[in-house]
């Protein structure tokens, strides 16, 4: 599994996007994309170290979110070998982390905030992995687990006698040396190629993305959304749509296809489908058949037809890169 944005944060920067400077939650939907923005970049960096391993010898999962009883449990990066597994979690943060056995204090900035102890969590996280292999009768297989502080700036303070903590808690750019220390340890292979392929399977098949409904997280209503085609360049909203292109009449952008980051807001912000009329009143188009002009050509899944036909959010991505400024600007 690839390391990608947090779909939680995609909606939070839609969201940022579609609602007023001044709006009375700007500021929460402001410091929680931070939060979030922060918690991927530490994943990035852990992603930088464990790219210099050799290919062949793990196979590495990013974001893996997996069901036990009934609530889930979600690992930051799972490196997986027929000898042992390691997971990692990242800790992106500025300023001193204090370690305890009951809690982590941040400070920076002078401001203290206390959060759970990580290190508790990674541990906790090594018992459901070993209940979701026993449910599903994999052999016993040696786990790893450690904290990963990831900004080589931040000051590390570990209680003193709080051993579990020196041992697992680690700078990013230990991470392969303590993996070396890991394998000079397991040596033996736990996992014959059938299971080994079984356990990949069961993790991408157990993973179950986050589906945050983020108007309702934020308080906010459809009616406070602002509707309209965004200006790829300088984010003005709306644009116009005239003979198949769109108008930006801030900056004098045309573009074929800047409707597709407004149909991605919508996906991310309101459903995951919709008919013909009411993307054309998310979107601004003039009419029902400017809609039906393109909407074929972006070949979504779809259900019913003619007027009930209903489109859905493809599992691919989709980008805007058409934009073209006009020969003559008037």
């Amino acid at each position: 599994m690839e390391l990608t944005p947090p779909n939680f944060l995609l909606q939070a920067e839609a969201l940022e996007r579609r609602i007023v400077e001044n709006h009375r939650r700007m500021q929460d939907v402001k410091s929680k994309i931070r939060i979030l923005r922060s918690g991927y970049n530490g994943e990035k960096t852990i992603k930088y170290y464990l790219e210099q391993i050799p290919e062949h010898k793990y196979h590495i999962f990013y974001g893996l979110r997996l069901p036990i009883g009934n609530t889930y449990f979600q690992i930051d990066t799972l490196l997986l070998s027929k000898k042992l597994i390691l997971i990692l979690d990242a800790k992106n943060h500025s300023g001193t982390l204090r370690f305890e056995k009951n809690q982590l204090i941040h400070e920076h900035a002078g401001n203290r905030d206390v959060y759970e102890n990580p290190v508790a969590q990674v541990n906790r996280h090594k018992i459901l992995l070993r209940h979701l292999f026993e449910k599903n009768k994999i052999p016993p297989i040696p786990i790893g687990n450690f904290v990963t502080v990831c900004k080589p700036s931040t000051e590390i303070i570990i209680n003193q006698g709080y051993q579990e903590a020196a041992q697992k808690v680690i700078r990013a750019y230990d991470i392969l040396k303590k993996i070396d220390e890991l394998e000079e340890r397991y040596t033996e292979k736990k996992l014959n190629q059938k299971t080994f392929n079984q356990v990949i399977n069961l993790l991408k098949t157990q993973h179950t993305p986050q589906k945050i409904d983020i108007l309702n997280f934020f308080q906010i209503t459809e009616d406070e959304l602002i509707t309209g085609v965004q200006c790829p360049r300088c984010s003005y909203i709306p644009m116009d749509y005239k003979r198949s292109k769109w108008i930006c009449n801030a900056c004098i952008l045309f573009s074929k296809d800047a409707h597709l980051n407004g149909i991605n807001d919508y996906f991310l912000l309101i459903k995951s489908s919709f008919s013909n009329p009411e993307i054309r009143t998310f979107l601004h188009l003039p009419s029902s058949r400017s809609t039906t002009s393109f909407l074929p050509k972006l070949n979504f899944p779809h259900t019913g037809t003619k007027r009930g036909r209903i489109y859905h959010q493809p599992t691919f991505p989709f980008f805007t890169n058409h934009v073209f400024p006009p020969k003559n600007k008037q």
